[in-house]
């Protein structure tokens, strides 16, 4: 609230008489319908001028008053609401020179029709004749063209001039509002004040009560104690003069509490041995009817153990039996056993002459195995012998036939006499 002169509230008092009145009413006054495209742009202008708002005497705001925090709520907003109406003022010079620029320029443009018009008129009659037409057209669209500018600067005033009246109109009121809360919060601070007297003096006469029922009953607790104080020092005497009567009156009920406190336990005693002695006669009866039970329980016993006894030796006795059989058969399972060992031993010694045959005949087959290697390789060998036999067979053979003496061929029979002859063998 304490911000920039713009943003402060005026006060009540400094603010003019009739300045309070408000005109909420007349916010702003209607808007004349837009004029024809046909209609002169200065008939448009004059008829759509507004209204200026009547100061005539209206009534105040008469809304109920807000509590404390609404009104401090108010407050903040009618400050803001003031800012933006000192930024508002601080524009209504650029505004109105905004609102004298489309009235100039549709003062322009009405002259420079005029001076068109005049200037088609002074022409000569064989220029008309010659640009008649496409000068019209150009005319007609220039003067549409011209029309609709000044039809929209004419709304752009319109709309310009009704924002200014509604800003008046809610400066206006809000202005009121900041009267009306600026007095209300005066209201607020003087109920405050008489509020704030009024517990400031009920507090003073409270402690004023207080402190005197104080004091009243300091007074009193002072003559207490000195009544009491007056009934102790009596009650000393009177327990000095009585002290010795009540001393042999409570020696002798002492005596008395003592003695029958004796006589009690003594009666306690009694009472505790005859339970005893009852008690015990009802354990040994208990335990003279278990005897008894015990008793009739062992005969049966006996008599079972007799019969089982008696049964017992008849098993027995089938025992011994079914013993005596087995020593005969055991000895019989005894005798086969040393049957079977002696036939174990003999199948032993076979198995070993066995084992010892096995390894020979394996020795001997090695042996033989060597021996069929041995016959193969020289079996091998004798083939290549022979075939290169037969090589030398067969090229003497040939040469026998190529040659031309008589001698050279004999030595080639005895040569295959040797062949034929190591062949065979």
């Amino acid at each position: 609230m304490e911000g920039s002169p713009a943003t402060r509230l005026p006060e009540a008092d400094s603010l003019p008489d009739g300045f309070v009145e408000s005109s909420g009413a007349d916010t702003a006054s209607p808007l004349s319908p837009a004029p024809a495209a046909d209609d002169p742009p200065h008939a448009a202008l004059d008829s759509d001028r507004p209204a200026d708002a009547s100061s005539g005497g209206g009534e105040t705001l008469g809304d109920p008053s807000p509590p404390a925090p609404a009104v401090e709520d108010a407050s903040s907003v009618v400050a803001e609401a003031l800012e933006t109406l000192s930024v508002d003022v601080a524009a209504e010079p650029e505004r109105a020179l905004g609102e004298q620029g489309p009235a100039d320029a549709a003062r322009d443009a009405k002259e420079s029709l005029k001076q068109s018009c005049a200037a088609e008129q002074a022409g000569s009659p064989t220029a008309q004749k010659e640009t008649g037409e496409p000068k019209r057209k150009v005319v007609k669209r220039s003067k549409l063209e011209k029309d609709r500018e000044l039809f929209e600067l004419a709304q752009q005033y319109h709309r310009v001039v009704a924002e200014r009246d509604a800003a008046i109109a809610v400066k206006e009121k809000l202005e009121s509002l900041c009267r009306e809360f600026q007095r209300q919060n005066k209201m607020l601070k003087e109920e405050c004040r008489r509020v704030s007297t009024e517990g400031q003096n009920m507090r003073m006469e409270l402690s004023d009560k207080f402190n005197n029922a104080i004091k009243d009953v300091s007074v009193k607790l002072e003559e207490q104690k000195n009544e009491c104080i007056a009934q102790l020092e009596e009650n000393n005497l009177l327990r000095s003069k009585l002290k010795d009567p009540a001393d042999q009156y409570n020696i002798t009920q002492q005596k008395y509490a003592h003695q029958l406190k004796e006589k009690m336990l003594e009666l306690e005693l009694a009472d505790l041995k005859l339970q005893q002695h009852q008690e015990k006669a009802a354990q040994e009866h208990n335990q003279l009817q278990l005897y008894a039970e015990q008793v009739s329980q062992l005969m049966t016993t006996e008599k079972n153990l007799r019969l089982q006894l008696a049964s017992d030796g008849e098993r027995f006795q089938h025992f011994q039996d079914a013993l005596s059989k087995s020593n005969e058969v055991f000895e019989t399972y005894k005798q086969e056993m040393e049957k079977m060992i002696s036939v174990i031993k003999n199948l032993k010694k076979e198995n070993e002459f066995l084992k010892g045959k096995c390894e020979n005949s394996d020795i001997a087959l090695v042996k033989l195995i060597e021996e069929r290697e041995l016959t193969k390789k020289q079996i091998e060998r004798l083939k290549n012998q022979k075939e290169k036999l037969e090589s030398l067979c067969r090229s003497l053979q040939a040469e026998r036939k190529q040659g031309s003496s008589t001698s050279i061929p004999e030595a080639p029979s005895n040569q295959e006499d040797v062949v034929m002859t190591n062949q065979d063998s």
